[in-house]
């Protein structure tokens, strides 16, 4: 590797670092200003290592919602709101793709939560075995549950269509972080 490919390849991690540092600080920002502060944890150590892995462009193989000018998971759904329901905000996230979607997912004690662009044909043509359901809680999005016990809801259509993901969680914690990402697609 040439001294110019490892200076972009640097560079695009200094952006990246910048550009979950920024968003970490929205979500924080956001936090406080939508009511009483979210318990106290250690400080992050700062950037992207604060959502857990990094995203590096390409990552999962195929470009992904950062390649796409798409917001982060992490800012559609928020730390305080993940942590509102049971995902201490302390959790790092993985990034991982699914049969549904490209994104990132929190898992804690039982509990996890995750968002997934549907950034691709087989991700928007994907149907659960179980079938979909129209919503209760959000207007136009829909429903359903895995054989594993996670439940997805679908929101939005077109390239900025989503799914939530959430296990170990009630219906109303579920329907709360569905509200919270519709108001964000």
């Amino acid at each position: 590797m040439g001294f110019l490919d490892k200076a972009k390849k640097l560079a695009e991690q200094a952006k990246d670092l910048a550009e979950g540092a920024i968003a970490e600080a929205k979500a924080r920002t956001d936090a406080s200003n939508a009511g009483p502060p979210a318990a106290s944890g250690a400080p992050g150590t700062g950037g992207a290592s604060q959502y857990g892995t990094a995203y590096v462009p390409g990552m999962l193989g195929r470009p992904g919602w950062r390649e796409r000018g798409l917001e982060d998971p992490a800012a559609v759904l928020p730390v305080a709101d993940r942590e509102r329901v049971g995902v201490p905000h302390s959790t790092k996230s993985v990034i991982i793709e699914e049969p549904f979607g490209m994104g990132r997912r929190w898992s804690s004690e039982g509990r996890s939560a995750g968002l997934f662009y549907r950034l691709y044909p087989e991700h928007q043509t994907w149907q659960p075995p179980t079938g979909i359901a129209p919503s209760s809680e959000v207007a136009g999005a829909s429903t359903a549950t895995l054989d594993d016990g996670r439940a997805l809801v679908f929101v939005g259509s077109g390239d900025g269509s989503v799914v939530l993901e959430v296990s170990g969680m009630d219906d109303a914690s579920r329907a709360d972080l569905a509200r919270v990402v519709a108001a964000r697609v």
